[in-house]
C-alpha cells in the first residue's frame, strides 16, 4: 500500500538534519492509508543518516523493479538512496515523487537524481560522519553492502557498509557522477521497490567500532590561524588553539601557500608579475579533506581576506575551546565578514553550509559558486613596488615587513574574487597607453600616487577590501558618497 510521509519532527541544528524513522507493518485495511510515525527520537545533536526500510512497499506489482536512485534531500544538501514512486509532470520541468529508504518522501527534479550505482573510487559519507571511498562493489551488491575505505588521518580502515548508511555530498556527486545521469524514458515508477537487504550483514570491521575508540574528530582537517589586532593575549590564545587542534587530530597550517600553489610569473627584470587562475590550485600531496580559518574576530589581515574570497569558513576559536564533541555543526561559530563602511553595518560571510563534507571543495576551490566572484572575468593591474612579490631566488626575500606582505597579498585576493588575470608592476611606465586600456581596473594604494589615467577605472586597495567584505561591487568613489 502507498506510504504517506511521516509527520514533521523537531529540527535540530542549522542544517535541519534527517532523523531515523523505523517503519512498522501497518494494520490498516486494504485500500486504506497508514501513517508512519517515528518510533524514537534521537538525542539532540545525534548523527543522522537515512535508513533502509524493512517492510514498506507499494501495492502495485510489476514485472520490472522500480528505478532506484540517489536523490537530493534539499534540507541538508546531500543525496540519499530511494525509489522513484511516480512522475509529477510540471510545465518547464520534470519532477518525480521519490520515496527515500527511511520512509520519507519528496518531490525531486530529474536533474537532482542519479542512478543508484556506486562505483569504485566514489567519495561517500557513512553513518558516523566519516568520509571514505568505495573500494569494492562487485561481489557485495547482491547483499546491498559495499566496501568503503575510511581514513581518519592516522589509520585506514575497510568496512562493509549498507547502502542506506551512505550519503553523497553535492559537490562529490557533481564531479564524479556525470556518467550516471538518468534517462527519463528508462525510469520505472509505481512498482514494488527492490529491497536490498532487511538485516544487517557481517562486516569486516563494523563502523560502530570507530565510535568506540578515541576520536580523531578533526582528522584531515587543516586550520589557518590569525589574530585580530585587538587581541590582548595573542600568545596564550594561539597556544590553547594549537593544543586543541593537535588533541583532536587536526593540522595547523602556516599559510594558504602551504595548501595552494601561489607563485605566478615574473618578467621585465622581475619588475612585473602576472598571475591567472591556472596559478592557483590545491597542491598535490596535501593530505587534507577540508580547511578552515580560525580567528578571535573578523579582521583585514591577508589570511582572513583570502579565506573570505575563496568561501572558506572563518570560525571563532570558541569552536575548539567551548565544545566537548565536534560534529559538522561548525556553522554557529561563523564570524562576521567584517564591518562595511559603505553599508554602515557588519556583514555575514557568504559560505556553503555544507563546506568540507567532501574533498572536491579543495580540489576545485576556484569553482566554488557560493563565494561571491565579484570580479569574474575582469582584468586588474596593480601599480606599486609593494604589489610585486620578490623573485624566489632573491636573497632575503622572506624578510618582509608586515605592511609589504599584506600589500603583496592583494593580487591574490583579487584573483580569488574571480579575476581572469592580475598583473603587478613597480611603475606605470612599464605599460603602454594601449595596454593600459586592456585592463578593467587599475589598483593603487592611494589615488594620489598616480596621475589621471583617462578612461581607465582607478581604485584603491581599500575599495577591494570593501567589495569583499560587503559582498558587492561598491562604487569606486564610495568614500565620498
Amino acid at each position: 500500500m502507498d506510504v504517506v510521509s511521516p509527520p514533521s519532527v523537531p529540527k535540530t541544528g542549522l542544517l535541519h538534519k534527517r532523523r531515523r524513522i523505523e517503519v512498522k507493518p501497518s494494520s490498516a485495511p486494504k485500500g486504506g492509508t497508514s501513517v508512519h510515525r517515528p518510533s524514537a527520537t534521537p538525542a539532540p545533536g545525534a548523527r543522522s543518516i537515512k535508513r533502509l526500510r524493512s517492510g514498506a512497499s507499494t501495492s502495485r506489482a510489476a514485472s520490472e523493479p522500480a528505478t532506484r536512485v540517489f536523490a537530493l534531500w534539499k534540507q541538508d544538501g546531500h543525496y540519499y538512496s530511494g525509489v522513484v514512486h511516480s512522475a509529477l509532470p510540471r510545465r518547464g520541468s520534470t519532477k518525480y515523487l521519490v520515496k527515500f529508504d527511511d520512509g520519507t518522501e519528496d518531490e525531486v527534479e530529474l536533474k537532482n537524481m542519479r542512478c543508484c550505482e556506486l562505483n569504485v573510487g566514489d567519495n561517500v559519507i557513512v553513518s558516523n560522519g566519516a568520509r571514505g571511498k568505495v573500494s569494492d562493489v562487485r561481489e557485495l551488491e547482491s547483499r546491498g553492502t559495499f566496501l568503503v575505505i575510511v581514513d581518519d588521518g592516522k589509520k585506514t580502515m575497510t568496512s562493509e557498509v549498507e547502502l542506506a548508511d551512505i550519503r553523497i555530498a553535492n559537490r562529490a556527486l557533481q564531479n564524479q557522477w556525470k556518467n550516471r545521469i538518468l534517462n527519463p524514458a528508462a525510469i520505472v515508477t509505481v512498482v514494488k521497490p527492490r529491497l536490498l537487504t532487511d538485516t544487517a550483514t557481517p562486516s569486516h570491521q563494523s563502523l560502530a567500532s570507530l565510535s568506540g575508540r578515541p576520536q580523531r574528530e578533526l582528522a584531515k582537517t587543516g586550520f589557518v590561524v590569525t589574530l585580530s589586532p585587538k587581541n590582548s593575549n595573542p600568545e596564550q590564545t594561539k597556544k590553547s588553539t594549537i593544543s586543541a587542534i593537535e588533541q583532536h587530530g587536526g593540522e595547523l597550517i602556516d599559510d594558504w601557500s602551504s595548501v595552494f600553489t601561489m607563485e605566478g610569473r615574473h618578467s621585465q627584470s622581475n619588475k612585473r608579475w602576472t598571475v591567472s587562475p591556472d596559478d592557483f590550485h590545491f597542491k598535490e600531496g596535501v593530505a587534507l579533506d577540508r580547511v578552515f580559518l580560525l580567528a578571535d574576530d573578523a579582521n583585514q589581515k591577508p589570511k582572513f581576506l583570502i579565506a573570505l574570497a575563496l568561501g572558506i569558513p572563518c570560525l571563532s576559536f570558541e569552536w575548539l575551546t567551548k565544545v566537548t564533541k565536534f560534529s559538522e555543526d561548525w556553522q554557529p561559530f561563523l564570524l562576521s565578514a567584517g564591518y562595511s563602511d559603505a553599508l554602515g553595518a557588519r556583514v555575514s560571510q557568504l559560505v556553503d553550509l555544507d563546506w568540507g563534507n567532501c574533498s572536491e571543495y579543495l580540489q576545485d576551490i576556484l569553482s566554488n559558486r557560493v563565494s561571491p566572484k565579484l570580479f569574474s572575468d575582469r582584468k586588474f593591474l596593480c601599480i606599486g613596488a609593494d604589489f610585486v612579490p620578490p623573485y624566489r631566488g632573491r636573497k632575503n626575500a622572506s624578510n618582509l615587513g608586515r605592511v609589504r606582505e599584506a600589500t603583496r597579498a592583494v593580487p591574490w585576493i583579487i584573483l580569488c574574487m574571480g579575476a581572469s588575470k592580475v598583473e603587478a608592476i613597480t611603475d606605470i611606465k612599464q605599460v603602454s597607453s594601449k595596454e593600459l586600456r586592456s585592463f578593467d581596473y587599475v589598483i593603487v594604494k592611494d589615488t594620489a600616487d598616480v596621475e589621471d589615467l583617462g578612461a581607465v577605472t582607478v581604485a584603491t586597495v581599500t575599495w577591494v577590501k570593501e567589495c569583499l567584505i560587503s559582498s558587492r561591487v561598491v562604487p569606486t568613489n564610495w568614500t565620498q558618497a
